[in-house]
């Protein structure tokens, strides 16, 4: 599933490509056929994002609501595009750009009352420059047995991260995902939260990348290494950094990995 630094990203692409101007909507699939034609020919105001949730905002207060799901997809074409697949649920095109997304779960037309509620439901998202870590471990503690790494995910609590982000961020921040979230400390947390924040944005950038290109691979990791490796630990066997073997653990039903030595079950002593 596309986390949240992919969305901001599709969201800036379609502010891009459409704020501001008159776009053509369709729906060659059928199945927003109605919505697309109030929709047609009127102005594409602006695309923003809140977690997985993509929003694109147009003239007269409407609203399509986008969820990517596990299946979803943009394709994006520049100059002729070809001929739109049946399973295009909606087209939009400007010259000289078309966008068909197809495979979403969620496609609706809304309006800015209905957009609220749904970013009502979610949590802070740490690509917001307004969103506020407290707001998040205010929602941590009401569960304080509950693991780090399964809190990370509930989208009630904080919105955008996915499992490659909680994987990533906890080796960063040395936190083991087991750890219970009530045992995290207020420091750790905000050390957490930033190296989250931090990761996202250069998604955003840059794409899901969360090495940094300079740091070379212990020597036990590098056999299992690629020239374009993305990840410290996700879909990883070896510690990149110490040259342990890293844990599997099932948490959430995703795939959680974690490095016995870098991330240890406890709380950091104060230096």
């Amino acid at each position: 599933m596309p986390e949240g630094n992919t969305i901001h990203r599709l969201a800036r692409d379609h502010s891009r490509d459409f704020a501001g101007r008159t776009v053509r909507a369709r729906s060659p699939q059928g199945r927003f056929a109605r919505e697309a034609r109030q929709l047609d020919r009127r102005c594409f105001l602006r695309a923003d994002a809140h977690g997985k949730h993509l929003f694109h905002h147009w003239e007269g207060g409407r609203v399509v609501h986008i969820h990517l799901g596990m299946a979803g997809t943009f394709r994006r074409f520049e100059g002729a595009a070809p001929r739109a697949r049946p399973t295009v649920r909606l087209r939009l095109a400007a010259e000289p750009v078309t966008v068909d997304l197809i495979g979403p779960p969620t496609c609706e037309l809304i309006n800015e009352e209905q957009r609220l509620a749904i970013v009502a439901r979610l949590g802070p998202d740490p690509l917001h420059s307004d969103a506020d870590p407290d707001t998040v471990r205010a929602a941590l503690e009401k569960r304080p047995d509950r693991p780090i790494g399964d809190a990370l995910l509930d989208q009630r609590v904080l919105a955008g991260a996915g499992n490659i982000y909680r994987n990533e961020a906890l080796f960063l921040a040395g936190i083991h995902p087991l750890r219970p979230s009530g045992r995290i400390s207020r420091e750790e947390w905000l050390e957490l939260w930033e190296t989250l924040r931090a990761l996202m944005q250069r998604g955003v950038r840059e794409g899901t990348v969360t090495v940094d290109a300079g740091e070379a691979p212990h020597p036990r990791a590098a056999a299992e290494r690629t020239p374009d490796d993305d990840f410290y630990v996700y879909g990883m066997t070896i510690c990149r950094r110490c040259g342990s073997r890293l844990r599997e653990l099932p948490l959430s039903g995703r795939r959680m990995f974690a490095c016995p030595s870098c991330q240890p079950n406890r709380r950091k002593r104060k230096r």
